[in-house]
């Protein structure tokens, strides 16, 4: 077997077959040292489990106590719903908005299907929604039905023989009857294979094209593209006619979806395929779909020159194939685009025509191109964009005519007649990093570029790739008006990285030959569709609807906005409320939510509080955590908010706000200051190295928060084992005192000087850390104190002695006096090999002899684990027992309970020689702290379903899983027969959970907020 050695393990495992053996907790009753209450101070000495050195493995004790879309010109999307019409083979689009019948259907990544009246202007109705598994592609309207089409649809298999699950991903098609959209029922689907790269229906026929990159979860193992034809005529019974399954040569797998370019007789596919070789370029399978029925028929390949990229760079127009494309990938640009042309005589029969070479300034490139009857336009850029004019009105002779060389570069063009609509991007701009062009192509030997706009801030994006960017970019040519949603970063003056996000929709006024730039509808999360209807602007985004007024269009006024998607990236209860933080990304926007405790879920609050004003001022929008990774805690009528930003001097600060909450309708900014201490440990620990993680950064005792502040001193061994001991770290508790919400007041408590210091512990108003340090004249020794500090009065604290114990704090028992630590001690000895090292120790350093081939043998350092039970006085602490730990065995994460330390466990992870693996991860539950002698219990990870452990409560661990995303309970109230349960399945798999009597409130992000019953 293979061992591969980890420093630090995560608890998630995904192996499919893993072995956990159990620990065993040897109990050992002891009685040593001095009893807590006399004065003679202890001296306990563990191993310096971050320091040099070590005893030998044969060495005895030593004796002091060491331990071991709207495109295109249309004023809305398609009307007609994707009906027949009167072309019996009509091409239809599908799109993530579809209007009809005074109703807007809008497909959202994290809602799903959503059904909106807009029949009244100015009042926003949402009468259906339909949730349902996989991220939503797009979707048709046809006859009150929803063709709704899904990619990583993933499903989980029972294998009755081994009583385990396997993760499947498919993309589905779910026909949705929204006859009704206040009842939508699914009555038919169909898995596809791999993601959606796109899709058309013509006639009654929806043609799928998906890709299978060989590494979705169930999928082919070998990259592949597959064509299906699905009969929709009866959307009860989505029956499949058709099926061809090409390999695609891409060894190097940067292949993904595939562009299809389709004609009522031919799809042309192909995509980006790379052999290694600065030569690559996309092989275009044609396939023949004229058949009315769906029959696929296999046709001829087309090589391209170059790589195919998006749908733009294939069109046949009048019987002619013609085709644009640059060989090698985007890093390789010396090779010159190919112009090709074929003549098409039927799907099988493909005859080259013509061919010519775009000859560049220099080389680039090629970024877009776009058809227009026998024209052509290419673009290519590095810093600057020519664009290149393409005369194929002689398909044997393609042309280049003209070149127009531009800032930046065009990401998409739209002809119209002998004018050109362009949008793209160009960085250097002072004006905004996304732009609009307009250009005159009457010459097509001379373009010229008559208007260029600027927008969306320092830099921005569209939330669309160049296959379906034709389907945002709305040109409503009855207006005069384009739409473009976009999001993009603002810098704010000339602070170095300092601004915020913005999203929204752009308005620009254009004519024949002026392009004018208007006002930006904003928008709550990433833009995708804009579209006018009833006079007024709707601007969609996968997180809400929004409706503007733009009677005046250099500043478009909301009216109305319907929220699709709730977001939550934490929650916690307070009396009968919940107080939900909302954070959204593309906008840096972050609101505070008050919903009823007793309906923590509900879309519409009882009233929201918009942060802004908290992010505003050159001190506070710069890059770091921000808002939306805030703390947030709540006491009485009042929530609290801790967060850590950057001055525009990149000094790390901490950030608090108190919010009002007497009046939940209406919730209001109390106060809010900018605290004296750094704010990037308000969410990490710091380096720990091999000491046991355990405790918060932040703990509460009723309005007062305690902040640990720590600047840890980081250091490793050297090769040698000479580090030496480390810098000392700086260490103080910053308390917040609450008590009088309009003015927060602030007191600094430095702690003992050490090496390193654990997480913070709260017990009653007591916190309890832990720190070490290194013996002086041997480092690789140290002795841990326990640390404790009363904030009752938060004005006051009182700092207790620190009482020396062996090893770093898991957990403390005021009322018993008793803590339970984990102790440490290191050992060297000559292993034969790597093996031998990682398979004895699970925290272990090897060091062959041979450095160059590192084989055979070599010195390993491993560190040995031992659970201590003490009690612990005024100022001295005796051992009461202690229970050590297997040494192939770990631990990565502590959650402390009532008298329960649930450890989550883990081994070095190897492949056996027989191909098999194993990982001997698991829950190690201990407690003691009452009955004053240690007792263990252990679960392996594939017992409990590989969950990762979030948090204790009382005697139970609440986890979260992945297969399927749902919450479990460990119980422990009965060690010697620990139960393990699941609650509930979830959305999404969550991070973030708080209990609240026996409901777990599970915040999901984009996916809102879930409760799940923990109760028996």
């Amino acid at each position: 077997m293979t061992f591969v050695s980890r420093s630090h393990a995560s608890w998630l495992v995904l192996a499919a077959a893993a072995v956990s053996a159990g620990l065993t907790g040897c109990q050992v009753n002891t009685s040593t040292g001095p009893s807590p209450e006399e004065t003679t101070p202890t001296d306990f000495v563990s191993g310096n489990p971050n320091g040099p050195g070590g005893r030998d493995v044969n060495e005895g004790s030593d004796g002091e106590g060491t331990g071991a879309g709207a495109g295109g010109g249309a004023a809305a999307p398609d009307d007609d719903g994707g009906g027949d019409g009167e072309a019996e083979r009509a091409i239809t689009e599908a799109d993530i908005i579809q209007v009809k019948d005074g109703k807007l259907y809008a497909l959202s990544q994290y809602s799903g299907l959503s059904i909106i009246d807009i029949s009244r202007r100015d009042r926003l109705r949402l009468v259906g929604q339909y949730q349902a598994s996989g991220i939503p592609f797009e979707m048709y309207l046809r006859d009150g039905v929803v063709y709704a089409m899904f990619s990583a649809w993933e499903q989980y298999i029972l294998d009755d023989a081994t009583g385990s699950y396997s993760s499947v991903q498919t993309s589905r098609i779910e026909a949705l009857d929204v006859s009704d959209p206040t009842d939508i029922r699914p009555i038919g689907s169909f898995d596809l294979p791999g993601s959606i790269s796109d899709s058309r229906i013509v006639g009654d026929v929806l043609y799928a094209v998906t890709f299978e990159n060989g590494y979705c979860w169930g999928c082919s193992s070998s990259p592949n593209t597959t064509v299906t034809s699905l009969s929709v005529g009866d959307p009860a019974d989505i029956d499949v006619v058709d099926q061809l399954t090409y390999g695609d040569e891409d060894p190097y797998g940067y292949g993904w979806r595939r562009s299809v370019s389709v004609t009522a007789d031919r799809m042309y596919v192909a995509g980006i395929e790379w052999d290694g070789t600065d030569e690559g370029h996309s092989t275009i399978q044609i396939i023949d779909i004229s058949d009315p029925g769906g029959a696929l028929v296999e046709g001829a390949t087309v090589e391209a020159t170059g790589q195919i990229e998006s749908r733009w760079q294939m069109d046949e127009h009048e019987g002619v194939l013609r085709v644009i494309s640059q060989p090698g990938l985007w890093w390789n640009n010396e090779a010159r685009p190919g112009v090709q042309t074929f003549s098409v005589a039927s799907s099988e029969e493909i005859t080259p025509l013509g061919y010519t070479e775009l000859t560049l300034p220099r080389p680039e490139t090629l970024r877009s191109v776009r058809f227009d009857g026998d024209r052509a336009y290419a673009i290519t850029a590095e810093q600057t964009d020519p664009l290149f004019t393409i005369d194929l009105s002689d398909p044997e002779h393609p042309a280049q005519l003209g070149e127009l060389e531009m800032p930046g570069w065009v990401y998409h063009m739209e002809p119209r007649g002998n004018r050109l609509l362009a949008l793209g991007f160009d960085n250097a701009s002072t004006e905004g990093a996304l732009h609009v062009s307009l250009f005159d192509v009457s010459d097509l030997a001379n373009p010229t570029m008559l208007e260029r706009v600027h927008f969306g801030g320092s830099w921005g994006s569209f939330a669309e790739d160049q296959d379906r960017i034709h389907k945002a970019f709305t040109i409503l040519d009855d207006l005069g008006t384009i739409l473009v949603p976009y999001s993009g970063w603002n810098f704010n003056g000339d602070t170095d990285g300092c601004g915020s996000y913005a999203s929204g929709i752009q308005l620009i006024d254009f004519t024949a030959d002026t392009l004018t730039k208007r006002g930006s509808a904003p928008a709550r999360g990433q833009a995708r569709r804009a579209f006018v209807h009833d006079d007024r602007l709707f601007a969609v985004s996968d997180e809400e609807v929004g409706t503007f007024n733009i009677d005046d269009r250099d500043a478009p006024v909301q009216v109305a906005d319907l929220t699709l998607a709730t977001i939550v990236q934490n929650a916690v209860t307070t009396g009968d409320l919940v107080v939900r933080l909302s954070a959204d990304w593309w906008t840096s926007g972050a609101q505070i939510e008050v919903v009823p405790a007793a309906d923590p879920g509900r879309a519409e609050p009882l009233g929201k509080l918009d942060l802004a004003e908290l992010s505003t001022g050159s001190e506070n929008g710069c890059y770091g955590s921000g808002l939306a990774g805030a703390s947030i805690f709540a006491h009485g009528q009042y929530a609290y908010l801790l967060w850590s930003s950057y001055s525009a001097d990149w000094t790390s600060q901490t950030q608090l706000a108190v919010i009002d909450l007497r009046n939940p309708a209406a919730p209001r900014v109390a106060s809010q200051r900018v605290l004296p201490f750094r704010g990037d440990g308000l969410s990490y620990l710091g380096y720990y190295g091999n000491v046991v993680q355990t405790g918060y950064s932040v703990v509460q005792a009723g309005s007062t928060l305690v902040v640990r502040n720590v600047t840890d001193g980081y250091y490793y061994y050297d090769e040698g084992g000479d580090a030496g001991a480390p810098p000392p770290s700086e260490a103080t508790l910053e308390i917040i005192d609450l008590s009088d919400p309009s003015s927060p007041a602030h007191r600094s408590v430095a702690l003992p000087e050490g090496a390193g210091y654990t997480g913070l512990q709260i017990d009653g108003t007591t916190v309890l850390t832990s720190h070490w340090v290194p013996l002086p004249d041997d480092p690789s020794k140290a002795r841990f104190y326990i640390d404790r500090i009363d904030v009752a009065d938060p004005s006051s604290p009182v700092v207790r002695a620190p009482v020396n114990v062996p090893g770093s704090l898991l957990a403390f028992d005021r009322a018993s006096g008793r803590a339970l630590t984990m102790d440490y001690q290191t050992v060297e000895f000559e292993a034969a090999d790597y093996v031998a090292c990682y398979g004895a120790f699970a925290r272990a350093d090897f060091q062959p002899h041979n450095q160059e081939t590192w084989e055979g043998p070599g010195l390993c350092r491993g560190t040995s684990y031992t659970l201590k039970l003490v009690d612990v006085g005024a100022e001295t602490a005796r051992l009461r027992d202690e229970s050590p730990l297997d040494d192939d065995r770990s631990i990565s994460q502590v959650f402390v309970g009532d008298d329960r330390v649930f450890m989550y466990t883990y081994g070095n992870y190897y492949y056996a020689d027989d191909g098999g693996t194993s990982d001997r991860s698991g829950i190690l539950v201990a407690s003691g702290l009452e009955a004053g002698s240690i007792e263990t219990a252990t679960r392996a990870s594939a017992e409990i379903g590989f969950g990762g452990p979030l948090l204790a409560d009382g005697t139970r661990l609440i986890l979260s899983s992945y297969s399927p995303p749902s919450i479990a309970v460990l119980d422990a109230a009965d060690l010697d027969e620990l139960t393990y349960e699941t609650k509930g399945e979830l959305s999404t798999y969550t991070y973030q959970v708080t209990v609240s009597g026996d409901r777990a409130l599970c915040s999901l992000g984009h996916h809102g907020l879930e409760v799940v019953d923990l109760g028996d």
